[in-house]
């Protein structure tokens, strides 16, 4: 990645912060909409809710209702709070459920789905809206070589890329053969560099697809995706978008997700610099032991050479701790406080070089 601190092989984690940090917002029916974060999720859907009329609002009216009367703590939710209790209460609804009527059936539950169509249909709007972001200044100054890693289930950087020439059929690294991507390659304009370059999605994303149905959101862990798709909003009969929920506890049980976090591992271990725009929720255990278990690897030998941290002090701070002894004093850079400061003053874009 070309840097004002010069060009090395690159690897970049991102989170959800990025997205926002990248667009901003969009204008919904003359709404602005935001890239939703763990703590705001609710506020953003009252916004889209409100653009889209009478049905993202009914879905939006029962999830508020079902967290007032059967599910309440007593809090406004954070996305990954409210989608735990839904997943948890599905499995046991003569405890959960308490209005009148029929019982639904164990493992089954509308509130998920109206979930799971809100948070999908804000995210299909940010990278339909979007023309030219961040991630397109974040793609131009990228190398051959270089990887990103992000736990987003968006398609916002995935859609720069594309813009910029990059492959999905390679470029996600995914398992099996070329032919389940339907989102052909786009030569327009491409940089060969680009066609070096990995996104590694470790929460899967809105555009791969596995077999299956609403009614076993389980497939997203055991299986494998099945097809590739341009980025859509509208579902696709018989197929489930391969995204990891935002629960506290994570299966990945299928050799996909282990090839998937096997690659950014080695990505993360042989990176001379790393670049991190992520913060580190407290229930993601997954997350943080892969972290520490590249910090051990880098701490033992080859620690990296540049160390750039993209976020509020406190995230930072955090990150410093968990890579202690893995980067040495002198590599960790000038960080920046967010994604705008350091696409304006951490970048050397192309036509600035001289």
């Amino acid at each position: 990645m070309r840097l004002k601190s010069g060009s090395r092989k690159t690897a970049i984690i991102l989170g959800a912060g990025a997205t926002r940090g990248a667009i901003g917002h969009v204008l919904l029916k003359r709404k602005r909409l935001k890239a939703p974060l763990n703590f705001d999720f609710f506020k953003i859907a009252e916004t889209y809710a409100r653009a889209k009329g009478s049905t993202a609002t009914a879905k939006l009216r029962r999830l508020r209702h079902v967290f007032k009367t059967e599910l309440p703590l007593g809090r406004d939710l954070t996305l990954e709070q409210a989608f735990s209790l839904l997943y948890v209460a599905k499995d046991f609804p003569e405890v959960f459920r308490i209005r009148p009527g029929r019982k639904p059936v164990a493992g089954q539950s509308g509130e998920i789905y109206d979930f799971l169509d809100l948070l999908f249909g804000v995210l299909h709007e940010l990278d339909r809206q979007a023309d030219e972001t961040g991630y397109d200044r974040l793609v131009g100054a990228l190398e051959s070589g270089d990887s990103i890693l992000t736990l987003n289930y968006d398609t916002c950087l995935d859609s720069a890329l594309y813009r910029a020439g990059w492959d999905p059929k390679t470029g996600y690294k995914l398992t099996g053969g070329q032919q389940k991507c339907a989102w052909l390659q786009n030569t327009i304009g491409g940089r060969k560099p680009l066609k070096n370059v990995t996104l590694l999605k470790l929460h899967g994303s809105l555009n791969w697809w596995v077999r299956s149905t609403n009614s076993k959101l389980s497939d997203v862990f055991s299986k494998k995706p099945a097809m590739v798709t341009p980025p859509r909003g509208n579902a696709k009969a018989g197929y489930l978008r391969q995204i990891v929920p935002p629960i506290h506890g994570k299966f990945f049980s299928h050799g996909h997700w282990q090839h998937l976090w096997k690659t950014a591992h080695e990505a993360l271990c042989e990176a001379d610099r790393l670049v991190v725009g992520c913060s580190i929720v407290d229930t993601d255990f997954h997350f943080q032991a892969f972290l520490r278990s590249v910090a051990v690897r880098r701490k033992s030998s080859n620690r990296f050479r540049e160390v750039i941290l993209v976020d509020k002090v406190s995230i930072r701070r955090r990150w410093k701790r968990i890579f202690r002894g893995a980067a040495d004093g002198p590599a960790y850079r000038s960080p920046f406080k967010n994604l705008e400061a350091f696409l304006k003053n951490g970048v050397q874009h192309e036509r600035n070089r001289t």
